[in-house]
Parts: C-alpha cells; structure tokens; sequence
C-alpha cells in the first residue's frame, strides 16, 4: 500500500469558485504516541460545517484515540485539532460544551430511570429539565423509548442503552456530533430511526462525525467520508469524489483496497 495520502482535488471550475464552507473540525498534522507505541502518525482532514462524515478504518486503525482527542481527553503528542476554533485540548471545558458524544458502549448510573438521567444531564448543562424533556419526548416516541424511560437503565438493552446515549448527546442541541459506532446493537428498524434523526440534525446545521464498519450505511448518510489506517488518513474526500477517483468503486471496494495487508510469508 501507498505510504502517501490520497487527497481528492477540488474540481476547476471556469466560473468564479464559491467561498469554502466553514470547517467546524479541523485535524492538522495529529501525532500521538504512548511511550515508544505510536497509535496516531500525521492526521490531517478537516469536516465542513453542517455535513455528516463517516470515519472509517479497521480495528486498531486509531479511531478511538482520535476520538478521544476530539473530546479533549487526550492531548496530542504533536499537532492541533480545532473545533469551532477553540483548540481540542486548552480549551476543553468550551469544547465540550459544544460535542455531543455518544461510545459505542454507553455507561449509565444503573439506580436512576431514563427521565432520571436526562433530567439530571440537562441540569448539568444548564438547562431547565422539564422543558428540555418535553422537547425531547418527540424523540423518545420516534426511538420507541417512551414506554421504558421510567425504568431503571440497569434493566435496559443494548440497543436501549444507544438510544437514550443519543438523547444524551443531542440534549443539549450541540453543534458537533460524534458518534462511536452509533448502530452496534441496533435492529434494522432502530438503524433506520437513527439515521434519520441523524440526517435531520445535520440538516439544521448540526456537523456528524461518526465511525463505522457497515459502509452501505456511509454511503446512505455521509457526504464526507475518511479512511484511517495503521494511525494515517490513506484517502479523504467526498464520497463522490472518492468513488470518481477510484474509477467510480463502491467505498467498501477503495477501503479494502487502501487497508489490505499484505500476505504473510
């Protein structure tokens, strides 16, 4: 495999170019390492305000490090990343306020009901509980959740765990999204919800970052999309541009071919 990055160029236009959409989360140049391990080597990409991009890779590709670093949990060994033009790491406590983040496992106080847990994180964001949870109840209908959100979350499924983990990170109406294997434990109709609630949120403005390994569902939802591969970006671009640039191949036919490893010997 190339060790260069594939960036997909912009198109020449005869016509005068509009002005670059704002880049809500901008990677430039990331390296993180934990002792002499490098998880992260050079990351750079940008995702553009208002738009949904998938980021994609295979297991230990380095994905949940840069997640991490996006929250702040993390600070890089080298590089920045810049939300809303804060930095990631020195200005953590404002950039948090502006993430929503759903793990891919969800972790709940196991005493407290669903509306217990909304109430009490609406609270924590400043928010008032009760007319935060009636905005949301049209939600929590949409996610088949209405008639559990009274119990305990130590009783809830998998898949409802993910549900209330995405009412907790829209809560609070933030402008950014990340979203950690958003679908795991999910059946089709519950995917599909989530989809949806996705798209529209992006549709009013909010940026989705979200990793996955099912890349039919990339392709349905993202216009952006980055692969990640033994800690470097090996392609990034829209979707259409990357299947353009690959002689128009489906995204799970570049990524196999971008994180094929050789045969061992």
């Amino acid at each position: 495999m190339s060790d260069h990055t594939l960036t997909i160029p912009s198109p020449d236009l005869d016509a005068s170019p509009a002005p670059p959409p704002l880049q809500l989360v901008t990677v430039d140049h990331v390296m993180k390492s934990f002792g002499d391990k490098t998880a992260l080597k050079d990351i750079s990409f940008a995702v553009p305000s208002g738009q949904i991009c998938g980021l994609l890779g295979p297991n230990g590709a380095g994905k949940t490090t840069l997640f991490r670093l996006l929250m702040g949990i993390l600070k890089p060994t080298r590089g920045s990343i810049q939300i809303a033009g804060l930095d990631a790491f020195e200005d953590r406590v404002a950039v948090k306020r502006l993430i929503g983040f759903l793990p891919d496992e969800p972790i709940f106080y196991s005493y407290l009901s669903g509306h217990e847990i909304l109430s009490l994180s609406a609270a924590m964001h400043g928010l008032d509980p009760k007319e935060t949870l009636a905005r949301l109840d049209p939600i929590i209908a949409r996610l088949r959740l209405a008639d559990d959100i009274y119990a305990y979350a130590e009783d809830y499924s998998r898949g409802m765990k993910k549900k209330l983990g995405l009412l907790l990170a829209m809560l609070h109406q933030p402008r950014l999204l990340v979203l950690d294997e958003p679908t795991n434990g999910l059946d089709v109709e519950s995917t599909h919800l989530f989809y949806d609630l996705i798209s529209e949120t992006a549709a009013q403005g909010t940026t989705v970052l979200f990793s996955t390994h099912l890349m039919d569902h990339v392709t349905r939802l993202c216009s952006h999309a980055v692969i990640v591969n033994e800690g470097t970006v090996v392609a990034k671009g829209s979707i259409t541009e990357l299947s353009a640039s690959f002689g128009d191949a489906s995204l799970e036919e570049i990524f196999l071919q971008l994180t094929a490893r050789p045969p061992q010997r």
